[in-house]
């Protein structure tokens, strides 16, 4: 189950979709990550949603994207996540 790191919050800044380091995460991550409209859907709903079966079925719901297109992006988008430990497993 997957679930956001607290420490990395989604700001708008100047239109744009930014996720930023707060508290301990901003002492080792010291970037930004821009977002576009399906990513920060993506985080917006992974404690909720907490797989990538339901990300998936929620952007279905929510975007016209194609199922396969959706799972590869989400499995990438997230693994990139988890790998930079922006969320937790």
């Amino acid at each position: 189950l997957m679930r956001r790191n607290t420490n990395f919050i989604l700001r708008e800044i100047a239109g744009e979709n930014i996720l930023v380091a707060t508290g301990k995460a901003a002492e080792v991550f010291n970037g930004m990550i821009t977002l576009n409209e399906v990513a920060s859907f993506i985080w917006s709903n992974i404690d909720e949603c907490n797989t990538v079966d339901k990300l998936i079925s929620s952007i279905l719901d929510e975007f016209e994207i194609d199922e396969e297109i959706a799972r590869k992006d989400v499995e990438s988008f997230t693994n990139e996540l988890i790998e930079m430990g922006i969320v937790v497993e």
